[in-house]
């Protein structure tokens, strides 16, 4: 009985082994981003009304983090912002025919006052 269940156990094993050497893991989604095909304006908030923050020039691409239903997407800017964390850190573009990728559909829905609620978090 003794070797029987050995066997059973090196059995229970090897096809285990077998499994999941069969399994790979899948590969990492590519990042959605976008490239400016023309210079664009920058702002603090996805809002027209708010504070310039820059501008993008022409080839620059950026990982796009958020996006609002108005068409607006929030991305890293790649400069250091004292306190600002999250959505408060994120900078926006207006998405328009210069910039339309189609990976949107995977980038987290947001709205202005989730962004307005981060800076207030962060006491800007």
């Amino acid at each position: 009985m003794k070797i029987r269940s050995c066997v059973l156990i090196t059995l229970a094993l090897l096809m285990g082994s077998l499994v999941l050497a069969a399994c790979t893991p899948a590969a990492p989604a590519e990042p959605c981003a976008f490239t400016a095909n023309e210079s664009l304006t920058v702002y603090r908030l996805p809002d027209s009304a708010s504070d310039v923050f820059g501008t993008i020039s022409t080839g620059e691409t950026f990982e796009v983090l958020a996006r609002t239903a108005e068409g607006w997407v929030g991305f890293d800017p790649g400069i250091a912002q004292a306190g600002n964390i999250g959505l408060a850190h994120h900078r926006w573009v207006l998405l328009n025919a210069t910039i339309s990728p189609s990976c949107l559909s995977s980038v987290d829905l947001v709205t202005l006052a989730d962004v307005q609620a981060d800076l207030a978090a962060s006491g800007q």
